[in-house]
């Protein structure tokens, strides 16, 4: 089981609240709030009624994890390294920003 949940339901990489973008980045270098973080590999879904693969492998082997979050949110406390170390994620529906960011 995969540990980041997606809400993004208008993004092509998104099927049943999970990521199948092979990896992603969390962008936000100067974020202090959640608003401020947002999935810079975030793509809408032009034509929502057409379910693309495009790019990705979508079975559940191929989700995305935690350990493959890169994240230039460096204010956050799960930050090591710009990589992250959350015990799970969760990405926002509204904007796609990262609702587990927690600043230091």
């Amino acid at each position: 089981m995969k540990n980041l949940k997606c809400d993004a339901e208008k993004c092509v990489y998104n099927k049943h609240r999970e990521c199948y973008a092979g990896k992603i980045l969390v962008d936000g270098t100067q974020a202090t709030t959640t608003a401020d973080t947002y999935c810079a590999t975030f793509r809408e879904n032009e034509n929502p009624s057409f379910s693309s693969s495009a790019g990705c492998c979508c079975d559940a082997e191929h989700a995305v994890g935690t350990s493959e979050i890169k994240c230039e949110a460096v204010n956050c406390v799960y930050n090591e390294h710009k990589l992250c170390h959350a015990p799970s994620v969760k990405i926002n529906d509204m904007d796609a920003s990262c609702n587990t960011f927690k600043p230091r």
